[in-house]
């Protein structure tokens, strides 16, 4: 879709002179570009106002000759559309933009098949400050990319495990100081009461994992770097010591009475309900393991709900793998900017990537939008002087995450199959080695049918 100079004129001047301000200097590169250079520029936008409001203005400010054309990427998202990497890649075919909007799983993918430009020499450029960028993010992105830089992301996901300080210094816990295993976690729990009624007790710790001790386990296991299936997709790996070991502190915490795991189905309801219902929230969880977006949601309580009472809450980096103490198992980035290797307009193309990922533009959005942690990790700052550091303190682990190549319907197959075992070792009837025996065979069994439903399918295509 194509948008006149019009929808950006408005833009206050002072926006001009930040961004032109940012153009000096004398490290000229192969694709710098004068504000008088024209052309169109097509580049792919998850949604087009969007795209205006958080670059596109800022981009037209500095560069006014050149036509920005939007490929709005909402189709995507309709009904009907049963293969989402198909249809992106119909799109793209289709389209042809220059500046691509990729997910980690299309970016290696489209790094693997040429079809994109080699991004290292921005780093090179003195006014793009790279060394400012998160720690270990332009790795992670040469690793996705087999060695090489084909994209930039202005902004990133982790988990952290927040906790609740007026509660630690009321029952006389010490917050803890470093980053604490799955293990250290629930004994940490253990150390607060669980005693009182269902309505009023405080829990040690709260998840989001429904319902489901296979799901805790599961994340346990991921922590550890376990996996599902093997790496090529044909096995279930679920029968091994480290998954048991996973799923026996999966059990021990929710028999212990320190966690706090919410029945999904009987919470559900309109958000402010469910924000109610969130003990960590409502002042009765001492920790709870969540997104970097609740950031956003404890700064701004009572806008989610009118019975929020503020606390005193702090973050530490999401649970560490014993064995690998530095890496995040949680860390990923689905916005990649990269340039199509077919694009006629390759400087105006660099121009926009470098300034989507740009120094300014990360200042300008850490005023308005505190819903995502960027990238460059100097405006990452809670309101009331919260450091934030746990989110990007560990570096970000290349290893997939183990629902990796699960085909079809799987997931919920073996999600079905394990709680029904687990729920049985919890009661006493198995033992968890029967268990697991149980889950590998039947896991197996739905692996294989599922990847035949996946062949029959792709022959009807």
């Amino acid at each position: 879709m194509r948008v006149s100079k019009k929808a950006w004129a408005g833009v206050p001047l002072v926006l001009a002179m930040l961004v032109t301000g940012c153009s000096n200097g004398d490290n000229k590169s192969a694709y710098s570009m004068g504000e008088e250079e024209s052309g169109t520029l097509k580049v792919m936008a998850q949604n087009e106002s969007y795209f205006y409001q958080q670059y596109g203005n800022l981009f037209n400010a500095k560069f006014p000759n050149v036509e920005l054309e939007v490929v709005d990427m909402q189709s995507l998202y309709r009904d009907g559309v049963t293969d989402y990497k198909k249809a992106l890649d119909d799109l793209i075919e289709k389209e042809n933009p220059d500046v691509l909007l990729l997910d980690s799983d299309r970016y290696t993918k489209y790094a693997e098949e040429n079809k994109l430009l080699d991004l290292e020499q921005m780093l090179q450029e003195k006014d793009f400050k790279s060394e400012d960028l998160i720690p270990g993010l332009t790795d992670w992105l040469r690793e996705k990319g087999g060695g090489k830089l084909y994209g930039l992301s202005p902004s990133f996901y982790s988990q952290g495990l927040y906790y609740n300080k007026d509660l630690f210094d009321k029952y006389g816990v010490p917050v803890p100081d470093k980053s604490l295993t799955w293990q250290e976690v629930i004994d940490l729990a253990k150390r607060f009461p669980t005693t009182g009624s269902n309505e009023d007790r405080i829990y040690g710790l709260t998840l989001d994992y429904g319902s489901s001790v296979f799901q805790l386990g599961a994340a346990i296991g991921g922590t550890a770097g376990l996996q599902i299936i093997d790496s090529q997709g044909e096995k279930v790996t679920i029968q091994s010591d480290g998954w048991k070991n996973a799923f026996d502190l999966a059990i021990d915490a929710i028999q212990s009475g320190a966690l706090y795991v919410p029945n999904m189905e009987q919470e559900s309801g309109n958000y402010v309900s469910f924000m109610d219902n969130d003990l960590f929230f409502s002042g009765r969880a001492a920790m709870s393991l969540k997104g970097s977006y609740y950031v956003n949601q404890l700064e701004n309580g009572a806008l989610y709900s009118q019975s929020f009472k503020p606390f005193q809450w702090g973050v530490l980096t999401e649970p560490i793998d014993p064995a690998n103490p530095t890496l995040s198992t949680s860390f990923s980035v689905s916005d990649i900017y990269a340039i199509n290797a077919k694009s006629t307009n390759t400087k105006a193309a660099w121009q926009l990537v470098k300034s989507i990922n740009s120094d300014q533009v990360a200042k300008l959005l850490s005023r308005t939008d505190t819903s995502d942690l960027k990238t460059r990790v100097a405006y990452n700052k809670a309101k009331d002087g919260t450091s934030l550091e746990a989110f990007y303190k560990l570096k970000p682990r290349d290893q997939q995450t183990y629902w990796y190549n699960v085909p079809g319907d799987f997931y919920m197959q073996i999600n079905q199959i394990a709680t029904t075992e687990l729920q049985a070792v919890q009661s006493g009837s198995k033992s968890i080695d029967e268990a697991l025996a149980t889950m590998q065979s039947s896991g197996q069994a739905a692996l294989e049918k599922a990847r035949e439903e996946e062949k029959k399918e792709e022959a009807e295509q």
